[in-house]
């Protein structure tokens, strides 16, 4: 009777904290949520203006196509991140937070699991206090879904409780713990943008979208110049998550350190 007394009052006290965390993160994250979304507009006043002298010139070159190619990518990619922009500075990843933890469990980090990814990407990487860990509840029914693939959100990574013959993505495997917490990772850094970039690969690839090359694949990436966030979404995470694997199995981490530098700097 007590352990149920007791979990219920630690369901009601997050609940409320998810509510409190609407307005708060409105105010504190503000300036940073409007100055993305200022260099966007930015972005899309300087694209109008030299719109017709690119034409032109692309014209002349008869490269017509390929450019009206790469302008239609770059549009998409601007309205995207212009909308997810706009649903950051609102609050929407609070609010979204919110409704999805009303049918499920969530927990914050315990201290082992802020050390670990403080080891990856620094001791001051993110606001540790803020991420929460989600499972069971109705998401018992997601996972059920998906194939029992865990997946970020914002400020929550979403984890299977059981451990199942399809993977073992729970809160006990830490590498996966690792690559959930680097979303969240770009979460911060880039704002809700990341979640579509993701969601987007995966679908493009049919979920081939986490092979980076191995140490062989960053040695040749570096020597040609290629930085961190020039690798897809998941391609970051599975890079952190390698990372700290062979550094808990004593593996040579050396390829990956160029790489690792530019994470822990923000650069994605």
């Amino acid at each position: 009777m007590l352990a149920t007394i007791t979990a219920v009052f630690n369901w009601l006290a997050e609940r409320l904290r998810d509510f409190l965390m609407w307005p708060i993160n409105l105010i504190r994250d503000f300036p940073v949520r409007s100055g993305r979304l200022l260099v966007t507009l930015w972005r899309g006043l300087r694209a109008i203006v030299f719109f017709t002298p690119e034409l032109v010139n692309a014209q002349r070159k008869q490269n017509l196509h390929s450019w009206s190619r790469y302008k239609a990518g770059r549009f998409f990619d601007w309205w995207h991140q212009l909308l997810t922009q706009l649903f950051d500075l609102l609050g929407g990843p609070e609010l979204g937070e919110f409704l999805m933890h009303l049918v499920t469990n969530t927990t914050p980090l315990t201290p082992k699991e802020i050390h670990m990814i403080a080891a990856v990407l620094g001791e001051n990487a993110m606001r540790f206090g803020d991420i929460r860990v989600v499972e069971g509840g109705l998401f018992d029914l997601v996972f059920k879904l998906n194939g029992n693939l865990a997946f970020a959100t914002w400020h929550s990574i979403n984890l299977p409780r059981k451990k199942t013959h399809q993977g073992s993505h729970t809160r006990a495997n830490l590498p996966i713990v690792v690559h959930e917490l680097t979303h969240v990772y770009q979460y911060e850094k880039v704002g809700t943008r990341y979640l579509g970039e993701a969601v987007y690969m995966l679908i493009k690839t049919k979920r081939d979208c986490y092979n980076y090359g191995g140490i062989a694949g960053l040695k040749n990436a570096c020597a040609a110049g290629i930085c961190y966030r020039d690798f897809n979404r998941e391609q970051q995470a599975k890079i952190t998550q390698d990372y700290f694997y062979y550094c808990q199995h004593n593996i040579d981490v050396a390829a990956f350190e160029p790489f690792i530098a530019q994470v822990r700097a923000g650069e994605l």
